[in-house]
């Protein structure tokens, strides 16, 4: 009988030694990312001439200390804000679930000869590029384009 209790005892306290973690004030705290993602625009640089009728090359290194989830291209005419009927370019693209970092270089952006019916018109453009990473954070950076025949 005392070898029972004996017994009974130590898996009583062996089960309350291992189930516990020493120090544990239950479960760990979610950190929350705040981090933006960052953009290294390779091509083209700024002040860069694009040719009417051509692709723009675009080249650049995005990366997150978490997870990315798209990058967005933005071109419009520069005229301080002033609506145009002057070619514009807006499109995003998804980034593969889990990546970190994420290279892009692409030739998909053609400047029209036309748009609607009319020419393309030459001379400043904003080119602006975002990424947005999976918690919601985005980073914004701007160049200037020259577009020529």
């Amino acid at each position: 009988m005392k070898i029972l209790r004996l017994c009974f005892i130590i898996i009583i306290l062996s089960l309350l030694l291992f189930s516990c973690k020493k120090g544990s004030n239950g479960p760990e705290p979610v950190v929350q990312d705040t981090s933006k993602p960052m953009i290294s625009l390779t091509d083209p640089i700024n002040n860069k001439t694009a040719i009417i009728g051509s692709a723009l090359h675009l080249q650049m290194e995005l990366r997150d200390n978490v997870e990315l989830k798209s990058y967005k291209v933005v071109i419009t005419k520069s005229l301080k804000g002033v609506a145009t009927s002057d070619w514009t370019f807006s499109q995003t693209w998804p980034i593969t679930a889990g990546k970190k970092t994420y290279t892009v270089i692409q030739n998909e952006i053609t400047i029209p000869l036309t748009v609607t019916g009319n020419q393309t018109t030459t001379g400043n453009y904003d080119l602006s590029i975002s990424c947005l990473d999976t918690s919601g954070n985005e980073s914004l950076i701007s160049i200037n384009i020259i577009v020529n025949k």
